[in-house]
């Protein structure tokens, strides 16, 4: 359905503008001008069908409204993911500078213990990931193992995919959107995925975002499952980026595939193989 059309559905009126939002990498979104206010439409690309479980999306931005973590949900159906919400004027997406704040606005939702009854499973996305990629364009199968010998603890929902254009910062409030992953899932989970999606790999910063999370050091285990957590992120999203380059051909996910290839060979290197 044209963005056109699901906007009349919704409000009734014509939008005065549409303005692509050039960050979305499984969805097209839009600020919408209407004349009495601006929204963001997200509608998700037909190609990636199959992929998410809108169903569960709902649920999950249901549970979570009482943290006010989303900007207003306007509109939302399960069926095709389709989401209206809220416009945040004067927002902008993360950079270094917020990277405390990013510590703290990930905390909140993993410190409200909520549980969804669905557990995003790392070993049988990987293998729907891998399974779809004919002609890979890297080979991680030596780090495999540590996806099959990963143990989850203190399981929760959390977000999955906190990359910078799904935390927003504004001078009154700060926002985690896009619960697309979202699902049940280590903590652990989601400060690597923060750390490795915003390529972080400075240990200065690193310790930074620990100590706003944590509010102390981590020990020497907790830096041992980041660790294993960091591996795991580069093997999931590398294989995620070459099934996605099969699918549109388009060349960012091939630079995906060779960032997070880059640094799962580093991260490698400073463990035993």
């Amino acid at each position: 359905m044209k963005k056109e059309t699901i906007i009349e559905n919704i409000f009734n009126v014509k939008a005065l503008s549409y303005e692509y939002i050039e960050t979305g990498l499984t969805n097209d979104n839009y600020v919408v001008t209407l004349p009495d206010q601006k929204v963001v439409l997200r509608i998700p690309r037909i190609q990636n069908q199959g992929l998410f479980n809108y169903e569960l999306e709902s649920k999950v931005l249901n549970e979570i409204k009482p943290l006010n973590l989303e900007p207003n949900l306007i509109y939302y159906n399960k069926l095709t993911g389709v989401k209206c919400s809220e416009y945040i004027e004067n927002s902008e997406t993360f950079n270094i500078s917020y990277i405390e704040r990013s510590a703290i606005l990930i905390r909140k939702l993993h410190d409200a213990n909520i549980q969804t009854g669905v557990n995003f499973n790392i070993k049988d996305k990987f293998h729907m990931y891998k399974e779809r990629v004919q002609h890979p364009l890297f080979d991680t199968d030596f780090a495999h193992h540590v996806i099959d010998n990963l143990k989850v603890e203190n399981v929760r929902l959390c977000h999955n995919d906190i990359v910078a254009g799904n935390l927003l910062f504004s001078d009154t409030k700060d926002y985690l959107i896009d619960f697309e992953y979202a699902a049940d899932n280590d903590p652990f989970f989601d400060i690597m995925s923060f750390i490795t999606e915003n390529d972080i790999t400075n240990p200065q910063l690193r310790n930074t975002f620990y100590w706003a999370y944590f509010e102390r050091n981590p020990t020497a285990q907790e830096l041992d499952r980041l660790h294993k957590f960091e591996i795991v992120h580069h093997v999931l999203w590398c294989e995620w980026a070459m099934m996605m380059y099969e699918l549109h051909h388009h060349q960012i996910y091939k630079d995906i595939a060779s960032l997070k290839y880059k640094r799962l060979m580093e991260c490698t290197k400073k463990a035993e193989f």
